[in-house]
């Protein structure tokens, strides 16, 4: 199986400089896609809103509606991030 990291380019600036993985919202076939696309600039939004996404559903301060929203938010981005895959596949077939 590959790795599911995030190309460094996309780590939030106040990270700690480790490896990043993809958070396990995001199914293995999708890391599959994204990972051909490498650094593309159209992933830097979408991945963005991942991570932001993923880390409100691990704020133990949000009441229990605050948390569905959460992973609403989360599974919205990761639909996000399938566009920007589809998106960005055909601008590397372009490019080749």
């Amino acid at each position: 199986m590959r790795e599911r990291l995030i190309p460094f380019t996309f780590h939030p600036l106040r990270h700690d400089g480790t490896r990043l993985p993809y958070p396990e919202v995001v199914p293995s076939e999708l890391v599959a896609r994204l990972s051909p696309l490498g650094e593309s600039s159209v992933l830097a939004a979408p991945i963005g809103r991942l991570l932001v996404a993923v880390a409100r559903t691990k704020d133990r301060t949000l009441d229990a509606d605050q948390l569905h929203a959460a992973h609403d938010e989360a599974r919205a981005a990761v639909a996000r991030l399938r566009e920007a895959a589809r998106q960005g596949s055909g601008t590397v077939r372009e490019t080749r």
